[in-house]
Formats: C-alpha cells, sequence, structure tokens
C-alpha cells in the first residue's frame, strides 16, 4: 500500500513539473502592484514600509488583479540637498509623459511603466533631476539611487508653498450662555469670521449668524438675534453663508427662505426667492445650491437661473472672478458667470463636503471628508493633510490666505473654528537653478535603510486622537438626493 502510494504521488508531482516546461521550473507566483517580492537587489522592502499611511495619490489605482503583461511599478521618495522629504514633485517617464504623477510628502508611485530601463524625470519649480530605473514585469522597484536628491538648492519659501498649511489657533464657536451653537457655514470677512449655526440641542430649534474677529475668536457676537439673544428669526435649516460685494451676508435656509443680514447692526431680511441649501458669491454675482441644481443670480439673490446639468453634492464656493466650483460627487466643477462648465478635478477626492479658494492666486482648498486637498487654480494637486476635525462642516479663505475650517462637533462643546497660516506664494524663479556639482546622496540603490521607512501619517494620527470625540452623524446636513 505505501509503494502505491508514494508512486501516485510521484507520478503528480511529475505531471507538474512537466507542465511548467522542459526546464522542471514551477509556475512564477504572482505578484500584486503593492506587493513586495522578496528578491535581493533593487527590490522594496517586503514589509511595505514604504507605502507610508497607504493612500499615496498616484497616476493610477492600485488594481485589483495582478498587472498583466510588460509592465511593472515604481515607487519611491524625492528629498532636497539637505535630506528634507519634497512635496509637489512633478515627476513622469521621459519616453512617456502621460505616465506621470506628484510626489505626496516626498512619496510617489507611478503604475504601469513598460518593463526595462526607464529615465525617470523629476521637476519642482526650475529644478530638473533624472534617475534611471529598471522596471520589472508585474513587480514594484525602486529607483537605482533611492531616495532621489534634486539636483539644486529649494528655497525655504518654496519649501512651505508645497507643505501643508501649519495649524495656528482654534475658536470656540459657542460662546452664549443661552444657546448651543454649532457651525454649519463660514465666511471671513474684513478681518473677522461670520459663522452659520444653529442650536439642535434645545427646546426651541433656532438658528442664527455669529462675528467674531479672524485673529484670535474673541469679540463674539450672536449677530442675527434680537431682544438680547432671545429671538432668533433663522431656524434650525439655516446652512449657507456668503458675503455679498454690497456688504451683506446671505444666508440660506435648506427647508424655507433665503436671509441677508446686515453684518454690522444685524438686521435680518428676507429675501423674496426659493429655499436653498448653500450660496456662494464674488465679483457680484450669487450662486446658489438647490435642490434644482445650480442657480446664477444677482448680488439681491432674488432672481435666479438654472446651470443645466450641475447639481452640487457638497457646499460650493466662488472667487473673486465671480466663477463657481462645485463638487460633484468625487470631482469639482468650475463655472464661469457666462455659465460655461469646466471639469476642474476629476482625481484624489473621496467625498468633497465643501470647497473654497485662495483669493491671492486661485489655489482651490477642498475639504474632502476630514482632509484638506489643496490644487492649484488650473486643478492640479499640491498637496494634502487633516482638517484637525472629526466632523467638519466648512471651509473658507480670508484675503490674506489664512485658512478657516468649521468643526461641527459632537456638541456644543466641541464645536469650534480651527485657524491656519497662510502659505507664501512663490513663482519658479524663487527655486535657484540646478547646483554645478550634485551632492552625493549616500545611496547607490537597492533597499531603503530600516530608518527610511515612511511610517503612518501622524499628522491625521494626531488629530483624532486630540479631539476624542465619538462618532456620530451630523444632523439633517443633508444636500438632497444627489449629495
Amino acid at each position: 500500500m505505501k509503494m502505491v502510494r508514494h508512486t501516485t504521488l510521484a507520478l503528480v508531482m511529475a505531471a507538474a513539473l512537466s507542465a511548467c516546461g522542459n526546464n522542471n521550473v514551477m509556475p512564477p507566483m504572482m505578484m500584486y502592484p503593492g506587493q513586495f517580492p522578496p528578491q535581493q537587489g533593487n527590490m522594496l522592502p517586503t514589509d511595505g514600509s514604504l507605502m507610508g499611511n497607504g493612500n499615496l495619490l498616484n497616476n493610477d489605482a492600485l488594481p485589483t488583479d495582478v498587472t498583466q503583461g510588460q509592465v511593472g511599478s515604481i515607487v519611491g521618495r524625492v528629498v532636497t540637498r539637505s535630506g528634507r522629504t519634497l512635496h509637489n514633485v512633478q515627476i513622469w517617464i521621459e519616453s512617456n509623459p502621460e505616465i506621470k504623477t506628484t510626489s505626496q510628502r516626498g512619496d510617489f508611485t507611478l503604475m504601469n511603466v513598460p518593463a526595462g530601463t526607464q529615465t525617470l524625470v523629476l521637476q519642482f519649480g526650475n529644478i530638473e533631476t533624472t534617475t534611471q530605473v529598471n522596471v520589472m514585469p508585474n513587480m514594484a522597484v525602486a529607483p537605482q539611487q533611492n531616495p532621489v536628491m534634486l539636483d539644486g538648492e529649494v528655497g525655504s519659501e518654496a519649501l512651505a508653498f508645497a507643505s501643508p498649511n501649519q495649524q495656528v489657533a482654534a475658536f470656540k464657536v459657542d460662546q452664549s450662555k443661552l444657546n448651543d451653537w454649532q457651525p454649519t457655514g463660514l465666511v471671513a470677512y474684513g478681518g473677522n469670521l461670520y459663522v452659520s449655526a444653529i442650536d439642535i440641542s434645545s427646546l426651541v430649534k433656532k438658528g442664527t449668524v455669529i462675528k467674531m474677529s479672524a485673529q484670535n475668536g474673541e469679540e463674539w457676537q450672536d449677530i442675527a438675534s434680537s431682544w438680547m439673544g432671545l429671538r432668533h428669526p433663522l431656524n434650525s435649516g439655516t446652512r449657507g453663508l456668503a458675503m455679498t460685494n454690497a456688504g451683506l451676508l446671505l444666508v440660506t435656509d435648506k427647508d424655507k427662505d433665503v436671509f441677508s443680514v446686515a453684518p454690522s447692526g444685524g438686521e435680518v431680511t428676507k429675501i423674496e426667492a426659493d429655499s436653498a441649501i448653500d450660496v456662494a458669491a464674488g465679483n457680484g454675482v450669487v450662486w446658489f445650491s438647490s435642490l434644482r441644481g445650480l442657480e446664477k443670480s444677482d448680488s439681491s439673490g432674488s432672481s435666479r437661473e438654472l446651470i443645466s446639468g450641475v447639481a452640487a453634492s457638497g457646499g460650493i464656493g466662488a472667487d473673486k472672478e465671480g466663477n463657481a466650483y462645485v463638487p460633484v460627487r468625487n470631482s469639482i466643477k468650475k463655472v464661469s458667470p457666462a455659465g460655461e462648465v469646466t471639469d476642474l478635478i476629476s482625481e484624489y477626492l473621496n467625498g468633497p463636503v465643501d470647497v473654497a479658494v485662495d483669493p491671492r492666486n486661485g489655489d482651490i482648498y477642498v475639504l474632502d471628508k476630514n482632509e484638506v486637498k489643496r490644487f492649484d487654480k488650473d486643478g492640479q494637486f499640491i498637496i494634502n493633510f487633516s482638517s484637525s476635525a472629526l466632523h467638519a462642516s466648512s471651509i473658507a479663505l480670508d484675503d490674506n490666505g489664512a485658512l478657516y475650517i468649521a468643526e461641527f462637533g459632537s456638541s456644543s462643546d466641541s464645536a469650534q473654528i480651527i485657524k491656519y497660516d497662510a502659505v507664501p506664494l512663490v513663482n519658479p524663479a524663487q527655486v535657484t537653478a540646478p547646483a554645478a556639482t550634485p551632492a552625493d546622496t549616500g545611496f547607490d540603490g537597492g533597499l531603503l535603510p530600516e530608518d527610511q521607512s515612511f511610517g503612518e501619517d501622524s499628522t491625521t494620527q494626531e488629530s483624532e486622537e486630540s479631539t476624542g470625540l465619538d462618532e456620530f452623524e451630523l444632523p439633517e446636513l443633508d444636500f438632497g438626493s444627489d449629495w
């Protein structure tokens, strides 16, 4: 009986080896692009440490099956001559510029690269560096010199511009003893913050507009109230907020009406117009987001013109030229005052909540769930970073480029406005020309040293730990069936 078993096993193994060809080589192991092989040489670590927070922004999404054919992937890091990881470096394959990406916190990934020796081009401002990569089919490899060091000096302002905005302050939204305010909308204007807020915890549900100093959160006022704060004309459907060129605040009520509020005296006036979910204004043009779709109006906000085929799925924004920026599912559309619609951003977004534009240079800030993603005026990705809020509801920038994020909070106790510094404005001339003699990187290809592993995204992790808030759902902050 033992002999029969051994004979059967031998026949099975022989058949398997024969199926592999005359060289008796076992079939190759399937390799996914995000899975690192165990071979030595120019391969990356097998523990996946190079993948960082697992959310690299690249030129293509990771496929769900093995990349078939003679293509592979390149994964690496780009640093300055001082060894600092560099954001927003443009990276592409020299022989095929369509295969391109942008570094995120220094990390980059290129997918579907033809196998063989490829020249990788890295550009930041007017600094351009090239390096060689031996791409292997169905595998992820690193450049021959990795990290890749840029061949030139990078100025401090250019580094800051391509880095996340830095959080500098947080202001409490509810500074009232009579109500429990939580923010739904936000405008920065004339050195002040104007916050549309709702009270859904008290016996009487209501809404208001709060005014406070953008510098320190002081000089707090409940301006859309009367009778010493006992009466509020706005209700708990209060959502959108915009400042017109005429100096009036427009406030939307998703259930009923549109109101104007005087920033100084706080007089509340009902506008003869249909209800709306959100509002944005610029250069005398007012944009409304309603259940009908995107609508254009003048500064009065009374008459509206429907823009065909554009239905917002998040809060809308506007620039100083009067263009509207509209989240539509996982994209941003730009709509001119003439009604021309452009697909501006179609990558990198996972659920945009609100959008705002830097008045200095047109950079676009998208509040994407609880992250902020910054794009240039042409829709090119620059950087993303944590909003430091678990339940962010709105985003705004002031004339100096300072960034503000409204944290709805789990209650009025945790509701706040988070302030970030403005990034400096730069141009390519502030990034110096390549150095005459490149500095030695200290790397000769192969595996990255252990201390170069990317690790987790500490910014996001710290923000989640610091808030201590439990998960909850925002009350009725829906924007219609398509939101």
